[in-house]
């Protein structure tokens, strides 16, 4: 490679400082010039997001643009790209999103006046469902990504996927010679054993993450119900409450079933999260939805906890231990799961397997390794 391959990147999830880390490893090689789009402004659930961050200086370049329609993945798209596709000259543009969306085809129809390939980093983990639990709705929906998938498919470079089951859904739609599974990897220098060993007197249960419904936040303190004559503290996150009704319904249970001392709320961004999975012994994630990538996990394994969760979506992919999954909504299974990880012998021998299968497969360095070896130029 003599002269730089030249990447533009285009992401909604930019927002977050801490998901530009991938690109800014991969800007290290200086046969790089990456540039990524990052939008100004997002919307969700009503509410507008900006980024965490003012001013960038690093080794990749950041543009912010103002994002349309940016309540809706399949249907956002950044405004004025053509001005970047001419000023950044890109041989390779990453959209970090599903390949039937709107901003995706925008990208295949410019890719006909000006040379570059599009690749993506996709999370689509739930056509195959669609047979399953089978509506006339979700039939028409599917009927209709397979259609213009089959006339996109030619445009479409390489799709990166963050575990196979998400790899697995592109294969059904056709993409099988052109799919590669590069698992979303976790900044080292953030997330790390701690040198000081927690105090086990008193376990710390932990939950971090988006405040909804589909997250399932409700089974873990039903489970905790059941944990009563035990010592625990129950962390919780309420950075992101997305469902303010669904919030204080959460804060009331809590209050009319545990004693003071026992529930510990935290506020804090992607920086900060990592101190406090340091001083957590466990971390559940109770999903009752089809969850594409899990990064929390690899995260609270790095830091020092054994990771609990439902047996769905990518979970039970990246725990990979029948004894650490539970099926959706079942609290019961999820108490004595917890009542087992109280035995230090077991939670030990838990934590050994997957701190060490996470730190070999799971950081960004293993991620970039990954990119470099199936990017195809």
């Amino acid at each position: 490679m003599n002269k730089k391959y030249k990447i533009l990147v285009l992401s909604h999830a930019f927002l977050k400082k801490i998901n530009l880390s991938f690109y800014e490893q991969l800007g290290k090689n200086r046969n790089y010039k990456i540039s990524c789009v990052v939008p100004i402004s997002l919307i969700n659930n009503g509410k507008t997001i900006y980024p965490d961050f003012n001013q960038y200086n690093g080794l990749i370049k950041v543009i912010k643009c103002k994002l349309k329609n940016s309540s809706t993945s399949r249907l956002f798209y950044f405004l004025n790209i053509k001005k970047y596709i001419i000023s950044e000259k890109p041989n390779l543009i990453i959209l970090d999103n599903d390949t039937v969306s709107l901003q995706s085809l925008i990208l295949i129809f410019y890719s006909f006046f000006f040379k570059y390939k599009i690749s993506y980093f996709c999370n689509e983990n739930n056509l195959k469902n669609i047979i399953k639990k089978f509506s006339l709705k979700k039939f028409f929906k599917l009927i209709l990504i397979f259609i213009i998938n089959l006339f996109i498919k030619f445009k479409v470079n390489n799709i990166f996927c963050y575990t196979r089951q998400i790899q697995e859904n592109y294969d059904f739609l056709g993409y099988k010679n052109k799919t590669f599974i590069i698992p979303l990897g976790y900044d080292e220098k953030i997330f790390f054993l701690p040198k000081k060993k927690k105090n086990k007197k008193k376990i710390i249960i932990s939950y971090f993450g988006r405040i909804i419904p589909e997250k399932g936040i409700h089974i873990l303190i039903k489970s905790l119900e059941n944990l009563k004559n035990l010592h625990w503290e129950f962390m919780l996150d309420i950075d992101q409450v997305e469902n303010n009704l669904y919030y204080e319904n959460i804060i009331k249970n809590l209050k009319k079933n545990f004693q003071k001392g026992r529930v510990k709320f935290i506020k804090c961004d992607h920086y900060q999260i990592a101190n406090y999975m340091k001083k957590s012994h466990i971390v559940v994630l109770p999903s009752l939805h089809e969850e594409q990538y899990g990064r929390v996990i690899q995260e609270a394994v790095a830091c020092g906890n054994v990771v609990v969760g439902s047996n769905i979506g990518s979970i039970p992919e990246i725990i990979k231990d029948k004894d650490l999954l539970f099926n959706p909504g079942d609290f019961n299974k999820l108490s004595n799961i917890l009542k087992k990880l109280f035995k230090n012998f077991f939670f030990k021998r838990k934590f050994k397997r997957l701190h060490k299968r996470i730190i070999n497969e799971r950081t960004i360095s293993k991620q970039v390794l990954l990119f470099n070896k199936y990017l195809k130029i």
